[in-house]
């Protein structure tokens, strides 16, 4: 079984591959088209896709669903403005492209960035360039350009007008979504307001579409700007979101050596463009042993349930001191309450000796490693091949069956899967790349 999780995955990622190449073959933009985005936690047209093509079929009905709502949901891009401080462009060194929302300022509106650990008034060479996730703006704002939302509303007209400008290009359906179409969005106004600037670009990267989109904005600007994405994420069993796509980078920033040489070998980065450095927004892990962690996306709360139960039973171990945690996106999830108080009522009353390790539902993300460098072991429980650790692929993870869709991981070296930093990291890179 191990071994045909290994088998699933490099399939999986060859197919991935040829269809980018089938793609750009057909002239279609793979950095920002949504059909070749292999976002697999998510649920998204890029997820169906990879599914699809796993099993060689056209199409399914939650695909068709995907594709409706990418068309319909371009209604809601009009509306879009920048809020920002007086900065003069042509005096700046630096632009960060990231996010923001309003627990990311203080009273006195400063921006402070977790992914960097880096704040707004620290240097005013150095400005942001934010999008909003809230549509929060602060009364002050220190060296901040913020894309936001004026009013949220759907616009008819602009979905029409839309479909109208595209509905005679190559490539329609690559270009009719609101990925792609968001996409541009960001870009016109980050071209509108540094188009005078020369300047290095830094991005918290994840191969989104829209960020894709600034780095050719970037490089549009001028040839000379330079390009650093920085992997801020700590390590997930397959990325397939991170297969390389955009030539424009200059340098992408990882935080271990065996990040560095899974990206090279399996997601195709060439290995000049690839440089380790320690964690800027990991500067140290809490240790949450005896943690159950719930699923981004909940699809089937009974198959947690009962996994847990026979987890709970194979090592006869009580989870009575175990803490619960969601996603903080999804704290006021009804889905994610209800699971969490299933889990309290149907396993926390237990009189066996009690367990600390941590225990993963459904696609782990980064919080496997996590673990694995703070605990060592971790459980999880999962049904998705594409989203379970391969130990052919991680060589410092030792990877056990307990059960139908439950594993161990077991860390068996003392190399991390990513290396902590210290809140001096960025301020130290930015003035080494000052000289490029």
């Amino acid at each position: 079984m191990i071994n045909k999780i290994h088998i699933t995955q490099v399939s999986t990622l060859n197919i991935a591959k040829k269809y980018h190449k089938k793609n750009k073959n057909r002239s279609i933009d793979i950095s920002v088209s949504p059909f070749c985005d292999f976002v697999t936690w998510a649920d998204c047209i890029g997820n169906e896709k990879i599914k699809l093509l796993q099993k060689n079929r056209l199409s399914s009905v939650q695909y068709f669903k995907n594709i409706l709502k990418e068309m319909f949901l371009i209604g809601i891009n009009s509306n879009y403005e920048i809020a920002s401080s007086k900065i003069e462009t042509k005096n700046i060194d630096n632009v960060i492209y990231s996010y923001c929302s309003k627990k990311n300022f203080n009273n006195n509106g400063e921006f402070y960035d977790t992914n960097f650990n880096y704040g707004s008034k620290k240097n005013s060479k150095t400005v942001w360039f934010l999008i909003s996730q809230d549509n929060y703006i602060p009364k002050k704002i220190f060296n901040t350009f913020i894309l936001y939302k004026k009013k949220k509303y759907f616009s008819l007209y602009y979905l029409f007008h839309s479909f109208l400008k595209n509905i005679f290009k190559k490539n329609f359906f690559h270009k009719f979504n609101y990925t792609y179409d968001y996409s541009k969005i960001c870009y016109k106004f980050f071209f509108s307001k540094l188009q005078n600037a020369h300047f290095n670009l830094y991005i918290p990267y994840e191969n989104r579409p829209h960020q894709n989109q600034i780095i050719r904005a970037t490089k549009k600007i001028s040839k000379k700007n330079k390009i650093y994405c920085y992997y801020q994420r700590a390590p997930e069993p397959l990325q397939l979101e991170m297969i390389y796509k955009e030539k424009n980078i200059d340098k992408l920033y990882v935080c271990s050596k065996i990040q560095k040489n899974i990206f090279i070998k399996y997601f195709s980065w060439p290995e000049k463009k690839i440089e380790i450095i320690n964690s800027l927004k990991y500067l140290k892990f809490l240790n949450r042993s005896s943690h159950i962690f719930l699923p981004y996306n909940i699809e089937n709360s009974k198959f947690f349930l009962e996994r847990l139960e026979k987890l709970q039973h194979l090592k006869k171990r009580s989870f009575n001191n175990y803490k619960i945690s969601i996603h903080p996106l999804n704290e006021k999830s009804k889905e994610h309450l209800h699971l969490k108080k299933m889990i309290k009522i149907n396993l926390i009353k237990n009189k066996n000796k009690p367990n600390n390790i941590p225990i993963i539902l459904g696609a782990p993300g980064g919080t496997a490693s996590e673990m694995l460098d703070t605990v060592g072991k971790v459980y999880h429980i999962c049904d998705n091949y594409l989203d379970i650790f391969s130990q052919k692929i991680w060589k410092n993870v030792k990877v056990t069956k307990i059960s139908d869709s439950i594993y161990e991981y077991k860390k068996i070296s003392y190399k991390f899967l990513l290396t902590n930093g210290n809140k001096n990291n960025f301020y130290n890179l930015i003035n080494k790349n000052k000289n490029f």
